[in-house]
């Protein structure tokens, strides 16, 4: 029995028998060693792909480290340096446990869409860019992708995990992208652009993704959001890459899907 399907079954049953089905459940399964494993199998696929020693003494950005689980495991990789770009407004998370982290690092306070291009240019470039839970917020994604693009180095690797489209199967597998404005998705504030796993998978492509894996993170511990939250492995294999547009008469400039200013 999966744990979303204990978490329903509880809702329909009063408080009183509750709490001996979740002392039932849990001794026959243990609790996860945190929350959202999925986090856990994506970054065993990641090593599974790249190799474990591929990012020692390497550059590895992170967005959006926020509880600093998958900052530890990063840091557990051995970079050269560790660079972490999380808002302002998550200071009250981060510092709790930024200064322990045991490899050479850097915090950022920012937005990376609204760094000024001199700052995003002081960054340098990457050999892995850690992504979870941040494409979603974000209203031009496909300028967030091209600009994790941009980010790394050839034979570099992101590792994106988004929040999708929920509905029927037939929207969930396809590529569309539903909006949510004036009132943001479930008043997050943030969210007004909820996309399909296909939606992203396109977009990946369009920033200049060839070379883009299905990750099957969600499986073993998070069944109950298959469809609702989608997961890459996606590698840089050319400097430039990405799709380009007004291309057909080959009298424009190049203009790059993901680049305008």
């Amino acid at each position: 029995m999966s744990a979303a399907l204990v978490r329903r079954l509880m809702g329909l049953l009063p408080p009183t028998l509750q709490a001996p089905l979740r002392r039932a459940y849990r001794a026959f399964v243990p609790v996860p060693a945190e929350p959202m494993m999925y986090r856990v199998h994506l970054f065993k696929e990641l090593l599974a792909a790249a190799g474990r020693d591929a990012f020692r003494a390497k550059r590895i950005l992170e967005i959006g480290p926020r509880d600093g689980l998958d900052s530890r495991r990063l840091a557990g990789l051995d970079p050269g340096l560790l660079v972490l770009v999380d808002l302002p407004e998550k200071r009250g998370l981060t510092e709790a446990w930024i200064a322990k982290l045991p490899c050479p690092h850097r915090y950022i306070e920012a937005n990376l869409m609204y760094m000024p291009a001199a700052e995003i240019d002081a960054l340098g470039t990457f050999d892995l860019v850690w992504c979870t839970g941040v494409l979603y917020h974000n209203a031009e994604q496909l300028r967030f992708l091209r600009r994790l693009y941009k980010l790394l180095d050839v034979g570099g690797w992101l590792v994106l995990e988004s929040s999708t489209l929920r509905g029927p199967r037939r929207l969930r597998e396809g590529a569309y992208v539903q909006i949510h404005y004036p009132h943001t998705f479930r008043d997050t504030g943030t969210v007004t652009h909820l996309p399909t796993a296909g939606a992203v998978r396109a977009w990946l492509g369009m920033a200049g993704f060839s070379d883009i894996r299905d990750s099957r993170c969600f499986e073993t511990d998070n069944r109950d959001l298959l469809g609702l939250r989608a997961a890459w492995l996606a590698r840089k294999t050319d400097e430039e890459g990405g799709g380009l547009y007004y291309a057909k008469s080959c009298l424009n400039p190049a203009y790059r899907l993901g680049d305008s200013t």
